[in-house]
């Protein structure tokens, strides 16, 4: 990046100078929250973060740096709270979902809107749409699935429960309740069709156990919400926000040929080291689940 564009408004960019540094009111800055990475139909991979958008035609060794892409001057809205994933239709271009957020100096002013990015030319400019979800819809797992987008996604309202979207582009997402409950602490989930078992399924975090667990649907049965608790992949020690944070598995990869799912799992120490961690595991959930089991 060139240093004009990393530093407009301050080092800090808008949506991260609200929350660690909070004296400096400036509005310069990027529009965007949380990370999205996705590739596109012809092998590229875009990644959204706190300094804008960037590119990579070659696989991750060189970047292009969309430098006027959701920052202030261009990107006329509140900062935007993404979900994990960046999808690439074949009609509709790259789209990331998210959630309004206020702004610098209303941070955390959450909204109940379902808000879409769309880029029809590789990520170099971005337009929006938005509709009413009914809730504090929040960084929504995405998937492409039976010509629909489904979402499993936050609701904030509590921060108890995950919700189910469908949609389509101009048109309202349909709310789909969901047993996907909590005591506390929910977060972001990755979403993907295991295409060994033929189920739609979830990775999600218990962050009050400290664990990490598989959640199957049959395709046939989403409009019910009503999941099936498969397998826990994790349990570690240690006590929710005093000795970790993070903790969400999203944005997992399907290597469908290998027969493994890789989880990209974020996490770390609230004022400490962090990072990310890899969990590999068989696409065949029932053998995996009965292996899990075992003594």
């Amino acid at each position: 990046m060139r240093p004009e564009d990393r530093n407009r408004g301050g080092i800090v960019p808008l949506s991260h100078r609200a929350k660690f540094d909070k004296s400096n009111k400036s509005p310069l800055g990027y529009k965007i929250h949380l990370h999205s990475i996705g590739t596109t139909r012809d092998g590229a991979v875009v990644a959204i973060n706190n300094h804008g958008v960037f590119r990579s035609d070659d696989r991750g060794q060189s970047w292009k740096h969309f430098s006027t892409a959701l920052r202030d001057d261009t990107f006329g809205h509140q900062i935007v709270n993404l979900g994990p994933r960046i999808m690439d239709h074949p009609d509709h271009g790259l789209l990331a979902f998210g959630h309004w957020f206020g702004e610098v100096d209303s941070y955390h002013a959450y909204s109940e809107q379902l808000v879409a990015l769309r880029s029809r030319d590789g990520g170099a400019t971005w337009g929006i749409e938005e509709h009413p979800a009914g809730f504090r819809q929040y960084e929504p797992a995405v998937l492409w699935h039976d010509d629909r987008f489904l979402f499993v996604t936050r609701d904030q309202t509590d921060v108890r429960a995950h919700q189910q979207m469908t949609w389509l582009p101009g048109a309202r997402p349909e709310i789909i309740p969901s047993n996907l409950e909590n005591p506390r602490y929910v977060d972001t989930v990755d979403l993907s069709f295991n295409p060994a078992t033929q189920r739609l399924e979830v990775v999600r975090s218990e962050r009050y156990r400290m664990e990490l667990w598989i959640w199957s649907i049959d395709p046939a049965d989403w409009d019910g919400g009503q999941w099936r608790r498969e397998c826990r992949l994790l349990a570690t020690k240690g006590k929710f926000y005093s000795t970790a944070d993070g903790f969400h598995p999203a944005a997992a990869v399907v290597d469908a040929p290998g027969g493994v799912q890789h989880i990209f799992v974020y996490s770390g120490h609230p004022n400490g080291p962090a990072g990310v961690f890899r969990i590999t595991r068989s696409l065949d959930t029932s053998r995996l689940k009965d292996a899990l089991a075992s003594p």
